[in-house]
């Protein structure tokens, strides 16, 4: 099944990926007809859109609309209809956004469910690696490393590589390192970690 590409309204860019539903989160789907792509579908309450916009994008596509009073974001909206239509990857995009708030319930979102969701913009991605062996792809200019339990942690083809170290949600020291490989192989052999990925300065 093809991956689900959320695209949010503060998405600076819609970026071109194969084998993807394209989804708009709410005027997210706007930036995806502008870009050229076909969206799938388009959730959320559409506050920012007038009557008349709404009822033309309900004519190009399935839209979903859900009242503008409600617990849930639109993004936390559309990433739980992916789960129920079965999308086996989840990809949010421009989910970390300046909003703060908006950032840190995404990254709540992510840590739900760390198998499937992944948070990424053009600049930088965020996932939870969990117990076992991952093999990352070098991409990104830094990779910072977040433990979110007691865990145990190896890395190798890192600048900083690491064996077999505990470490603990206080250590702060697992920030901004950078690949020396095309790859860099991570074992988790206790616990899960909040990974960031980042072409920033």
């Amino acid at each position: 099944m093809k991956t689900a590409l959320l695209i949010t309204p503060k998405s600076r860019m819609v970026p071109h990926m194969e084998n993807v539903d394209y989804i708009g989160v709410d005027a997210g789907a706007l930036l995806i007809e502008e870009a050229g792509y076909d969206c799938r579908l388009a959730i959320g309450d559409f506050d920012s859109m007038d009557a008349n916009a709404l009822a033309s994008l309900k004519k190009r596509m399935e839209v979903i609309v859900h009242p503008v009073k409600k617990n849930e974001t639109d993004s936390e909206l559309a990433i739980r209809l992916c789960k129920e239509r079965g999308y086996p990857t989840i990809i949010l995009w421009g989910g970390l956004s300046s909003r703060l708030d908006h950032t840190l319930l995404n990254i709540q979102l992510l840590k739900k469910d760390p198998e499937r969701v992944i948070l990424q913009d053009e600049k930088q991605k965020v996932i939870i690696l969990q117990k076992g062996e991952h093999l990352l792809e070098n991409a990104y200019r830094h990779i910072s490393f977040f433990p979110l339990e007691e865990s145990i942690l190896t890395l190798d083809g890192l600048l900083y590589p690491l064996t077999h170290r505990l470490i603990k949600p206080s250590d702060l020291y697992l920030t901004s390192n950078s690949f020396v490989d095309k790859m860099a192989h991570v074992v988790v052999e206790k616990g899960s970690l909040l990974c960031v990925e980042s072409n920033f300065q």
